[in-house]
């Protein structure tokens, strides 16, 4: 077996580029040799420690704490590193089971979407929910996905978009027939929120196609109440259960409007 290595063969090993190596060296984590041409010879002490570099790296630990360690390595300290080690792996399999069940929840609701009856108005109960409000103008149907993930900012974790059904906005309905969106919400199990949807039975209609037609189907729904002797007790909410986050195609589209209502 060979002692010492050119650059290019420690590139290949570790499947790193050259100002990768140039950067350890800087920062004083290994020390190659230099050959009568002035090339960088790696030794096999380099490469041990390359190998907890790359370990370290992955776990997120700086290169001031990877060359702490290198330079006073002892039986304690390397026991100190494995229970770091550990925590942090620890942490990461609790990150990864949230990742796993945010998956799974946003694909329940995916399925649930497709599975909702459309151009039907049903009269459904809701829970309470708390959400987030950003009351902004919007123009354009694309403005809305801009202030959502603005909003989302303020949530404690990184909201989901994909297959996210918790997200809203507030139509209003105007004189001349046509709908206004007057701001945008993501409902939140955070401790901090701006207002709640009561809890309670909300009229609603699940379309398919363009969500841009939100007009005729808010006609729709109010045509609906007047029928049934309703009295609409809240604002008129647009839920995209499926968009072109989902899907590129239109017709694949589902849009959800929701009015809570009381018997008259």
């Amino acid at each position: 077996m060979k002692n010492q290595y050119k650059i290019h063969q420690i590139c290949q090993l570790y499947h790193i580029g050259a100002d990768s190596l140039r950067y350890y060296e800087k920062m004083g984590l290994i020390q190659p040799q230099r050959s009568d041409g002035n090339y960088r010879l790696y030794s096999l002490s380099d490469i041990w420690r390359l190998n907890v570099i790359r370990d370290l790296l992955k776990l997120g630990f700086s290169t001031q704490q990877i060359k702490t360690y290198l330079d006073s390595r002892s039986v304690a300290t390397t026991r100190h590193l494995l229970d770091e080690k550990e925590a942090i792996l620890r942490q990461r399999i609790e990150e990864m089971k949230k990742d796993l069940q945010d998956v799974q929840n946003r694909r329940q609701s995916l399925e649930e979407a497709l599975s909702e009856p459309m151009n039907q108005v049903r009269l459904r109960t809701f829970p309470k929910r708390r959400c987030l409000l950003l009351k902004e103008k919007i123009e354009h149907d694309e403005d809305i996905d801009y202030l959502l993930t603005k909003l989302s900012g303020r949530l404690e974790e990184q909201l989901s978009i994909l297959g996210n059904v918790d997200t809203g906005s507030i139509l209003e309905p105007q004189a001349d027939g046509t709908v206004r969106c007057t701001s945008v919400f993501i409902c939140t199990e955070d401790e901090s929120y701006d207002f709640t949807l009561e809890e309670g039975q909300y009229l609603t209609l699940t379309y398919s196609g363009r969500y841009d037609t939100h007009d005729e189907h808010l006609r729709i729904l109010q045509e609906a109440i007047q029928k049934r002797k309703l009295k609409a007790v809240g604002q008129f909410l647009e839920f995209l259960l499926i968009d072109i986050h989902e899907t590129q195609r239109y017709d694949e589209y589902v849009t959800q409007l929701q009015v809570r209502v009381v018997a008259e």
